[in-house]
């Protein structure tokens, strides 16, 4: 009769010290994200409701009226139609590139290889050194651009055009990654049903709108909101190719809070303008899950 007792509780003793092992090996994870991801979040919030000094200390608590000051501001109205102009152009933009070169690649022949890794290749390119080599290609004296134009055109100088010529090296750099995903979508679909459409008719046109696209399209939505999404974040280009300017054209609301926060040294306002763009973001990514059921259809 002891033997029967002691082995429920020999059973239940390592079951509490086996249940210990997940947490002993998620702490050193969990650390990491409260230290730099948690903790900056909630003091952000916190600072965007307080006015700070020069080192970004609190000072004292002033509610709403960071944000006030904020959104009736004389550039908030410009700053967000540049960077919801900005993400249009980069999401569509990229999406039609991408999918044009994954189109043309989907069928593996002999030596694919090659013209996969040529249209990846943006991909392995930096944001810093594909923004130099882009202020080269724009140029308005002997820059490459003008030139196969035949145009005189400041690209970087003119507030028509500055924002633009972003939007097109930020397409660049986000072509490699979209074009992976798109290809990936185009190439799962079955064989055998590209081989029945081809006999009843269907040229290649036809099979990339009635059969490639819509089997892909968990990948095609996917990148249009990776795209969106990554273009509210984008900053190394603005930083190098324009700087904000000219005239204030090419400042988005991430290149805004840089320059209040670093070189103005108003770390309340952007807090506030951090928050905002975390709102930003969220909207979209719930647009996406409320959209995704109705337009996305899955294999």
């Amino acid at each position: 009769m002891k033997k029967k007792k002691e082995a429920p509780l020999a059973v239940a003793g390592r079951r509490r010290k086996q249940s210990f092992a997940p947490y002993i090996l998620l702490f050193p994870s969990l650390a990491l994200f409260t230290m730099f991801t948690f903790y900056p979040f909630v003091k952000t919030i916190f600072l965007s409701f307080s006015l700070t000094d020069k080192k970004g200390g609190f000072v004292k608590w002033v509610g709403i009226d960071n944000y006030i000051r904020v959104i009736t501001g004389n550039l908030f109205g410009k700053t967000m139609e540049n960077t919801f102009k900005f993400a249009l152009m980069v999401g569509v933009g990229t999406l039609l590139v991408a999918m044009i070169l994954a189109l043309l690649s989907a069928s593996r022949e002999k030596g694919s290889r090659l013209y996969e890794v040529m249209f990846a290749l943006p991909l392995a390119v930096a944001s810093a050194p594909a923004s130099s080599i882009f202020s080269y290609l724009l140029r308005k004296d002997n820059g490459m651009v003008n030139t196969l134009l035949g145009t005189d055109i400041a690209w970087l100088q003119d507030p028509k055009y500055a924002l633009t010529a972003i939007a097109i090296c930020t397409v660049w750099l986000s072509i490699g990654s979209s074009y992976i995903f798109l290809l990936v979508g185009f190439r799962n679909v079955s064989e055998d049903l590209l081989e029945s459409a081809k006999l009843d008719g269907a040229g290649p046109f036809r099979r990339a709108i009635n059969i490639l696209i819509p089997v892909a399209s968990p990948q095609i939505f996917f990148v249009v909101f990776l795209n969106i999404n990554n273009s509210f974040k984008a900053f190394a280009q603005i930083k190098m190719l324009t700087n904000g300017g000219p005239a204030n054209s090419t400042t988005t609301l991430i290149f805004s809070m840089y320059q209040n926060a670093m070189l103005k040294s108003r770390f309340e306002t952007a807090c506030v303008q951090a928050v905002l763009l975390f709102l930003v973001i969220f909207i979209f990514t719930r647009i996406q899950r409320a959209l995704e059921d109705r337009m996305v259809h899955y294999q």
